[in-house]
């Protein structure tokens, strides 16, 4: 009886992992007996390290799938030109954000295939601050948060 017990306690205790660092996977499959797939926790929770951005004269950023923000750091550009990642989960909400005023210079478009709800050209960024994009893939639209 003792032994019984002494098992029975590993399978009752609960584990909890609390350092999750975005590269675990699930196994999603397609119903029984369906094609399955590898999802990467940090792209469905739409988590990523920050992308430090930086450089001098006309930048430009394209993002991928797998960012979620970027941050301009140091001394501002002449302009800033980003493109929104194509293509681009459901729901996926991109920010960017910088340490230093970029005044009527950053302009923001939709990657191939994709729409802005409205033009983001040309625009003040303020230090400290930072302006969010949110994709609905049912419109193939990018819309501005705040």
């Amino acid at each position: 009886m003792g032994a019984l017990v002494a098992l029975a306690i590993p399978s009752s205790a609960q584990v909890v992992q609390n350092n999750v660092t975005g590269n675990e996977v699930w196994v999603a499959g397609q119903g029984p007996g369906g094609p399955g797939n590898f999802l990467n926790i940090g792209g469905v929770s739409n988590r990523a390290a920050i992308t430090l951005v930086s450089g001098s004269g006309a930048a430009t950023t394209a993002m991928t799938q797998a960012q979620s923000t970027l941050m301009w750091t140091g001394a501002a550009p002449t302009t800033w030109a980003v493109t929104l990642p194509s293509p681009a989960y459901d729901g996926q909400i991109v920010t960017l954000g910088t340490d230093t005023t970029l005044t009527t210079m950053v302009t923001v478009t939709a990657g191939s295939g994709h729409t802005l709800s409205a033009t983001y050209n040309s625009q003040t960024l303020t230090a400290v601050t930072s302006v969010e994009f949110q994709f609905v893939f049912s419109s193939l639209k990018w819309f501005r948060l705040r």
